[in-house]
Formats: structure tokens, sequence, C-alpha cells
């Protein structure tokens, strides 16, 4: 259920800044014709048909392997997940000169199963076959998923070479902090923090450059990270409530000039959790719980109000809504039953003005 809830929820936000950048007028050509409703010629519900079938019959082949996984070596399953990687490679090669848009959705998908296999093919070699420790593996891992991802994404910038980018860099930085804290699990939680909201805040800024696209993938990824990554240490580490307030704040002001709601949920809920923190933990004691949830409270109405009011500045009226500049009537031609309204008209169709 929890996984269901997940999955809506990272829908809901990638969705989200997928609409505010389409109708900013910010996604290229390509992206542009992927998602176009009007160019396909294969409908939705034979896709997602398709796909069904797809995950029926990985689910299958995975089943029967894993009934025979007992008996396989350490290199035959190394083998296996190099088999799988590939295979769907290959599959994405053969089918990615076809321009309909959900063949092209298609590649992205086989791809980013692709870098999966690369994944499980290394993790196994480097821990079953090597023997290295989990911190190595870890490491092994990222720079493997970075590496063939940033290879994919360069030929094809899409939506899940994108993801599967970021995620193999957020591997990487954790398995290096992990290996140079010697393993064992005492890396500290501050270095995973800063270097984690450090990499999400130059991601976030990657994406608005466009030096990494889609930006409707990379901008949110880098906030998301960027938002969590304080609370990591926020345990141990009372002033990372600062940081994450502060980013919670940055994001939530930059959401009104760039007009993109999304942007400013993600502030909203960041800074509602951060302040509650705070409040909870600082002032339970001397306070106590009552007086500790009413302050929460207040807080939590004064962020609604501010939300609002940034709801509002993201979302200006239209001409045609209440509130509205109206349109001058001082340039419109005169009506033919005033008085000389025969005459302005004809200097208005001359000269453009009226004299």
């Amino acid at each position: 259920m929890f996984a269901i809830v997940l999955v809506v929820i990272v829908a809901l936000i990638f969705g989200g800044f997928y609409y505010w950048a389409r109708r900013q007028g910010l996604l290229t050509t390509d992206q542009a014709v992927e998602g176009e409703q009007g160019a396909r010629r294969i409908s939705l519900l034979t896709e997602a048909v398709a796909y069904i079938g797809a995950i029926l019959l990985l689910a299958g082949g995975a089943a029967a392997i894993g009934q025979r996984w007992n008996g396989i070596t350490d290199w035959g399953r190394v083998g296996v997940f190099t088999a799988a990687a590939v295979f769907f490679l290959l599959v994405g090669i053969i089918v990615r000169q076809v321009r309909e848009p959900a063949i092209q959705r298609l590649v992205g998908v086989v791809w980013f199963l692709s870098v999966a296999g690369v994944a499980g093919a290394v993790g196994f070699a480097t821990h079953e076959v090597y023997r290295h420790t989990g911190a190595v593996t870890v490491l092994a891992v990222g720079v493997a998923v970075a590496l063939c991802s940033a290879a994919l994404w360069l030929v094809r910038p899409r939506a899940l070479q994108n993801v599967a980018l970021f995620v193999g860099l957020v591997v990487t930085i954790c398995g290096t902090i992990v290996t140079v804290a010697g393993g064992g699990g005492s890396a500290p939680s501050l270095a995973f923090a800063l270097a984690l909201w450090i990499f999400g805040l130059a991601w976030a800024g990657l994406g608005w450059q466009r030096y990494v696209e889609p930006l409707w993938v990379s901008i949110p990824s880098g906030v998301v990270l960027a938002l969590i990554a304080p609370s990591l240490t926020a345990g141990e580490h009372g002033w990372a409530y600062a940081i994450g307030i502060a980013t919670a704040t940055v994001a939530m002001a930059a959401s009104v000039p760039l007009r993109n709601t999304p942007l400013l949920a993600l502030g909203t809920l960041a800074m509602f959790s951060y302040v509650t923190s705070v409040v909870v933990r600082y002032f339970h004691e001397s306070l106590g719980v009552p007086a500790a949830l009413a302050i929460t409270g207040v807080l939590i109405i004064g962020l609604a109000v501010i939300s609002a009011r940034l709801m509002r500045a993201t979302h200006p009226p239209k001409p045609n809504k209440p509130g509205a500049e109206k349109p001058s009537y001082a340039t419109l031609p005169p009506k033919l039953t005033e008085p000389g309204a025969e005459k302005r008209l004809f200097e208005v169709g001359r000269d453009g003005v009226t004299s």
C-alpha cells in the first residue's frame, strides 16, 4: 500500500512539473512531440495493455530463473544480469528509429531496465565473486550505473535516462562517503546530509540552465533531494533545521516568479515538516505538549495563509476573469448612432486613430 501511495505522489510531482514546463514553453521539440496527444497512432489503452503483458512476461521469466537460482554459480548469476542488460539495450537500439511516441517511450523503459541489469551484474560480481565489502559494492554499483546511464542519456536525453543518471550519482556519493569512512555504519550522517543537499541544489540548477534535460525531471529531483537531505542529520545537529527551513523558503519564494505550483507545494510541505519538528523538539518540555501543539497549529495556519497568497501570485487573473484589467474603449470605432459618427469612422479607417 505504501508503495502505491509513493508511486502516486511521485507521479503527481513529475506530472505537475511537466505540465508547468509545457505551459511555459520550456519543452524541446522532441519532448513535446513525445508527449503530444494528437500525434500518436497507438492508443493509450493499447500501450497500457502492452506494458501489462510485458510485465507479466518479465515476471514469468524472473520466476523461472528464481526456481533455479540456487543451482546457478556466482558467475552464472552475473551472466544472467549481463544478458538481460544487453537484451534490453539491443531492443532499444532496434526500435529507436521509429518516431511513434509510444515506441519512443518504450525505448526509455527498456534502456532503464538495461541500466538495472548493469547494476545487478556489477553488484553480484563485486560482492559475490570478488568478495568485496558492502561499501565497495555500493560504490561500484553507483559508478557503473552513473557511467552507463550517462552514456544512454547523451544518446537520448529523456526522462527515465535522467532518473537513472540521478540515482546513479546519488548512489555514487553515498558509496564514496561510506567507503572513505571505512564502512560498518561509521559514516557520519552530517556528511550524507551536506553532500546530498549540495548535489540536489546543483542538479536543480543544472536542470534550470538546460544542461541536464529534461528540466521537468531534473528540477523536481534536485529540489526534493535538497529539501529532504537536511533531515538526515537534524536529529544529531539541530542547526540542520535552519538549512531545511531556508531551503524550503527559497523554494516557496522561487515558485512565484516561475509560476510553479508544484514547487510551491514541495516548499510548503517541507516548511511544515521542519517547523513542526522544531517546535515539538525544542518547546515541548518548556511549554508542555498542549502549548507546543497550539503553537504548531498557529504556525500551520500562518503557513496556509502564506501559501494561499503565493498560490494566487503564481496564477495571475486572466483578462476575462474578475479583477483583471479591463480593456480601454478609447480606441474602439464609434457607434453609428452617435452624433458625427460617420465622419469619425471615416477618419479611423483612414488614419487608424480618431481626431
